[in-house]
């Protein structure tokens, strides 16, 4: 080693790199300093370099940060008693800190001397000091240098002697998960609980870091049964009862979680917001029977409920959604949701806290039952009380629609203009100018729908933005294979019946629209138009072969993503086919990953995968 020290100022002066600095119209050449030299080298991996510098830097000045390169640089290229030496000459210096006797320790071990490596760390583990943080000091210092057992020697020992008046579960679970046992990891965060009620964000911030790296569920299950065995042990025991919702939360195992939050609103009384939280994340995760049930509990629930107005909101769009998405939905299903929407508007009024049940209920009215006065003149009446013009702005959004939906498409646009105008560079004015857009596209104005639609293509939303994008597109590759614009007539016609739910009408347009052979512009879009069509009206067994023939015969398409995810979705609600549906979700990543539909698919994926 003593060569390696040798002739520091003659290496540097050879291994000198520059960097170029401007300065006004010249160049200079600059030197960096040679402690940005050592990192460099010492990052890397160039330790032999880095322990020459670092140790010209601490033998001029006894640095801390020179110290700690200098020893583990040392380390690196095995120099050990070089290292030995710069430890034993820090601890002179610093004798009041325990981390160079550790590092010498730790050299000690390297190089198979166990019993001088003990002496020292027994030493330290006998002669606490009498202060948590010294002892957790002690014990940070032990860990990362591979002495776990001793570190946790140290924590029981300061337990023991009630070091502190503190307990040490939270340094003892992070020792425990240093070694890999994962048990008795848990067992100390939740202890943790039992000396500190108030730690459980703290405790619930931990364990989820753990979860993070769980990629084979051994730990999930691990602490599962851990949390389960405390709760029902001690089922008056606030804190368990929360740490186990808060998991199945993680998990995603939303009965288990509303499960658990009635159970806490029952025995601790007045807990609403457990409840309400469950069921607002069941919403956000499309799991609209928990959803529903959750909202449905506060809304039965007796006596003074904070959140009974916003069940009662949340019961119902989950209602509505779950409606949605069964095939089996019929006019009864509709009748009955209308009845519920109707009751909840006749208990709470129709108000600026009421505006999503009706819009809601006017939805239901107008495109389920064909209610289009009824729907008009409920939205009317919202209308005409005083409310935030973000909440005018979305019943008047529903309430054009449904004027488009009857035919009165001039009427309808004026209202999404007063929203444009009303909201601008806003997600509702960005949805209002789309549709809008749409309703010049029905009139057969193109270029003027196309130029609004441009405006779209920064719009924040990215399924906005990508809806105009793709609308956009669709006119110009039309008008680009036929300048007088026919065929682009005919889309037109068929996407406004089907907006109409005229689906008879809106296949009969598409029919006339020229097929395979004639033109792959008009093909490609003609199958994708189809096969929503026929996605509409339930047949979702041909709409999957349509958009399986869409995306294998033109695989360049713009559509090809939206077929695909199309696809999956139907194999995995309707057709009970989820492996054909994991497929699809895995080719759609791979092959379209820029698609708006990537992050979903790598969701569904994920989840179906998981319950396999």
């Amino acid at each position: 080693m003593a060569a390696i020290l040798l002739s520091t100022t003659s290496a540097w002066a050879q291994n000198k790199p520059v960097s170029i600095q401007q300065n006004g119209s010249s160049l200079q050449l600059k030197t960096p300093s040679k402690e940005n030299l050592a990192r460099s080298y010492y990052y890397r991996g160039n330790y032999e370099k880095a322990a020459q510098l670092y140790g010209d830097l601490y033998n001029k000045e006894k640095r801390y940060l020179y110290y700690t390169y200098y020893f583990n640089s040392l380390v690196n290229i095995k120099e050990y008693k070089e290292a030995e030496k710069l430890c034993k000459k820090q601890i002179k210096i610093s004798s009041h800190n325990v981390r160079y006797e550790i590092d010498l320790a730790y050299l000690y071990s390297l190089q198979g001397e166990s019993k001088k490596a003990d002496k020292i760390v027994n030493r330290l583990v006998k002669d606490l000091p009498d202060n948590r943080n010294l002892v957790i000091n002690i014990a940070n210092n032990l860990q990362a240098k591979g002495f776990v057992d001793a570190a946790l020697e140290v924590y029981e020992k300061a337990r023991k002697n009630n070091i502190g008046n503190y307990q040490y579960n939270m340094e003892i679970a992070s020792a425990y998960r240093y070694t890999g046992n994962y048990d008795k990891m848990f067992d100390a965060l939740i202890n943790q609980l039992d000396e500190n009620p108030n730690d459980l964000k703290r405790v619930e911030s931990t364990i989820q870091n753990m979860l993070v790296m769980d990629v084979d569920h051994n730990l999930s299950k691990t602490f599962k049964e851990k949390i389960l065995t405390r709760a029902q042990a001690d089922p008056n025991n606030l804190q368990y009862a929360e740490l186990l919702m808060w998991y199945s939360l993680q998990t995603k195992d939303f009965t288990m979680a509303l499960r658990q939050a009635k159970s806490i609103d029952r025995r601790f009384s007045d807990e609403e917001e457990v409840v309400y939280k469950v069921g607002s994340i069941a919403y956000s995760n499309n799991n609209y029977p928990i959803a529903s049930e959750a909202f449905y509990y506060l809304i039965k629930k007796k006596g003074d409920n904070p959140y009974y107005l916003d069940s009662y909101d949340g019961y119902f769009s989950s209602r509505v959604k779950l409606a949605e998405e069964n095939p089996e939905s019929n006019e009864t299903t509709w009748l009955e949701l209308e009845k519920i929407g109707t009751r909840a508007l006749e208990k709470l009024g129709v108000n600026r806290e009421t505006t999503n049940i009706v819009k809601n209920l006017a939805d239901i009215k107008a495109f389920k039952l064909a209610k289009t006065t009824e729907a008009t003149d409920l939205l009317n009446k919202a209308l005409a009380v005083p409310m935030p013009e973000k909440s005018k702005a979305v019943l008047k959004i529903k309430l054009a629609d449904i004027l488009a939906f009857s035919g009165q498409f001039w009427d309808a646009s004026l209202l999404y203009s007063q929203v444009e105008h009303s909201l601008k560079n806003t997600p509702l004015a960005y949805e209002a100018k789309f549709r809008n857009a749409r309703v010049f596209y029905y009139k057969g104005e193109f270029e003027w729908a196309k130029t609004r639609l441009d405006i779209l293509k920064g719009a924040t939303s990215k399924f906005i933005a990508n809806d105009a994008l793709e609308l956009s597109l669709f006119i110009k590759d039309m008008l680009e294979e036929d300048t007088i614009g026919l065929t682009l007539r005919l889309f037109a016609a068929s996407d406004q019946y089907a907006f109409q739910q005229k689906y008879d009408s809106a296949l009969i347009f598409l029919s006339k629209v020229p097929g395979s052979g004639t033109n792959p512009t008009y093909s490609e879009f003609k199958l994708y138009k189809e096969a929503s069509l026929y996605e509409k009206i339930k047949d979702y067994a041909t709409a999957d072969s349509l958009y399986t023939a869409l995306y294998k015969q033109f695989p360049e398409s713009i559509k090809a993503d939206n077929a695909l995810f199309n696809c999956a979705e139907i194999n995995r609600k309707y057709l009970s086919n989820p492996e054909k549906a994991s497929e699809l979700y895995l080719q759609l990543m791979k092959d379209y990953p820029e698609s708006i539909f990537t992050t979903p698919s790598r969701n569904l994926y994920r989840e179906l995968n998981e319950e396999k």
